[in-house]
């Protein structure tokens, strides 16, 4: 009985020190490639910073690119492993009754995903200039982002006409609340998180809404 209770433990303990390696090398990982870009990043290095070897991070991961493949997913979800659809802040746009709302909330949740994303889909956009793989999953992180947001659209016309088709108005949000355009006004204009977000709230209202149509 003893033996069985130990090995349990045992397994659980073990599962705990391979997520936390894992988690460790992934900070890293964000890192190294902010610093030195992908193509200065080395998996020496990113090991180096995590304090693992080199080994253990070709074992979990195999290469630079699925790192930095499985930090852009990461990064998009956040600290919450369920899809981005299935999280709270999604969930409460979906619940709000009035379009304003859902805009303010869209913008307060999104702003949040696209500080955490936005360096890496910038080191990712960079190395696909030159790596085929790595430009196909920047189409792929687009489309899937444009996916999700085409499903917002949907939502906030639950609750009220929008002056665009649906198609025009997903396109809009994807231009707007992308990881380009906050990049551009946060770093490069040095705007606030609070003023980001006012901006886009208004920004889409303008865009999207007929009732903010003069």
């Amino acid at each position: 009985m003893e033996g069985d209770v130990k090995r349990p433990y045992r397994s659980e303990r073990r599962r705990e020190q391979a997520e936390q390696t894992r988690s460790r090398v992934l900070d890293a990982a964000t890192r190294v490639f902010d610093r030195q870009g992908f193509s200065g990043a080395t998996i020496n290095a990113i090991a180096a910073e995590a304090g693992v070897s080199p080994e253990t991070v070709y074992a979990r991961f195999g290469n630079k690119r699925a790192l930095l493949v499985e930090l852009v997913g990461r990064a998009a979800r956040g600290p919450d492993p369920r899809p981005i659809l299935e999280q709270p802040g999604a969930r409460a746009v979906a619940a709000a009754p009035d379009q304003h709302e859902q805009l303010r909330l869209f913008a307060a949740d999104i702003v949040q995903r696209l500080e955490r994303v936005g360096p890496l889909v910038a080191v990712l956009a960079g190395a696909a200039q030159s790596d085929g793989e790595l430009a196909e999953v920047l189409d792929g992180v687009h489309t899937a982002r444009r996916k999700n947001l085409r499903i917002f659209v949907d939502l906030l016309a639950a609750n009220g006409p929008l002056r665009v088709d649906a198609e025009h108005a997903a396109d809009t949000v994807w231009v707007l609340a992308s990881p380009e355009l906050h990049r551009l006004a946060t770093v490069v204009r040095g705007w606030s998180r609070r003023r980001y977000c006012a901006w886009l709230a208004d920004t889409l209202a303008v865009a999207l809404l007929e009732s903010d149509v003069s």
